[in-house]
């Protein structure tokens, strides 16, 4: 993945971390990646704010954890004056967790977790952390876009092929996937698509200890019963489910009429545990033609064979359009596979839907 800057320059980081320690590890990590290089670090809230405006950084990484103002006030006022790329790097779980949802729905790009020492390495945080950063750097053109046209009124656009109607019958379910800058996007999606009260399932690529605070979060904003997906639990109307983080996948089967969630310990798919595809993969064979897969913002592949596998199974398929995406890489390669029938702007993915439910006869929701 190239990283550099159009002038060939490296993507110039700004550090905001009171641990004296973790500037220098997060130093020494960053400036030892090709293509980045750490132009200021920071101890401060006010001494971040002061750095940005300073420095004018390509990528913030940002402790929430800071002495005076929290890191979150920061966060937001940074992302009022400029749509840039902040990468949180917080505390595992708790009270961390909390705060790294909130920040991820003000708009930060990503998250990753600091070494503890036990379960999270040094090793396995110097991989995340300039990972993270490639995700970061590679939202940078998009990113400004992403967030002026959320809202976009442009209309769904056809991308796949016409196709034969599918049967009529009972919408059962929609899933959604998503994954680099999803947070927020999952939660437009879902609040827009409340009104309906129909089952929804979602994979959020999140570690454990994050997708229960966020479930939590969804329940707050859409007021549908959302929480984390429960082995053998049945999808009833008005209800969600989030993949819980961690090594089991989320398929959903039919059982005598009913669509019941199934947690499933197995290797990673597509890169991540759970996988979008196999959520995708499961709903298409229990639920066919009575479902709706939408896939959102995120790197990588991960959902589009399975929102493939979907649109054969008779699925009505949307993806994020790429311009109100803030990593168009998820919902990209479902377009070149052919596995979406609209490319609808993230603020109309939920009217797009329910059109949808309206347009095809004998469907009604759950």
């Amino acid at each position: 993945m190239s990283v550099a800057t159009p002038a060939g320059a490296p993507v110039k980081v700004l550090v905001v971390d009171d641990s004296v320690l973790m500037q220098k590890l997060m130093t020494q990590i960053i400036n030892g990646a090709p293509g980045f290089e750490v132009i200021g670090v920071a101890g401060s809230a006010e001494e971040g704010w002061d750095a940005i405006q300073e420095l004018r950084p390509d990528v913030v990484t940002l402790d929430l954890e800071l002495p005076g103002r929290h890191g979150l006030k920061l966060l937001a006022r940074v992302l009022k004056q400029d749509p840039l790329p902040v990468l949180i790097v917080s505390a595992f779980g708790g009270p961390g967790a909390d705060n790294t949802i909130q920040a991820l729905e003000l708009g930060a790009i990503d998250f990753i977790e600091k070494p503890d020492g036990t379960t999270h390495t040094l090793e396995g945080f110097m991989k995340h952390l300039v990972a993270a950063l490639q995700r970061a750097a590679a939202s940078r053109k998009m990113i400004a876009a992403a967030r002026q046209m959320a809202q976009a009124a442009a209309p769904a656009r056809p991308a796949a092929p016409p196709r034969e109607p599918a049967r009529a019958g009972k919408t059962s379910l929609i899933a959604i996937g998503a994954s680099t800058g999803g947070v927020p996007a999952v939660q437009t999606v879902m609040r827009d698509l409340a009104h309906l009260r129909l089952p929804v399932v979602v994979v959020q690529h999140m570690p454990p200890g994050y997708t229960a605070k966020f479930a939590t979060r969804l329940a707050t904003a859409t007021g549908l019963d959302v929480h984390e997906a429960m082995d053998g639990e049945r999808l009833r109307p008005g209800m969600a489910v989030v993949a819980p983080g961690g090594p089991r996948h989320l398929e959903i089967e039919e059982r005598r009429g009913e669509l019941v969630c199934i947690l499933k310990e197995g290797p990673l798919v597509s890169g991540h545990s759970p996988s979008v595809d196999v959520m995708f993969h499961s709903v298409a064979r229990s639920a066919g033609a009575h479902a709706i897969g939408i896939l959102l913002t995120g790197m990588g592949r991960d959902g589009a064979d399975g929102l493939l596998a979907m649109r054969k199974a008779g699925a009505e398929t949307l993806i994020q359009s790429g311009e109100t995406c803030v990593v168009n890489g998820m919902p990209k390669a479902a377009f070149e596979l052919g596995a979406a029938d609209r490319v609808v702007p993230l603020g109309q993915i939920g009217a797009a839907v329910g059109q949808l439910i309206g347009e095809r006869p004998g469907l009604r929701t759950a």
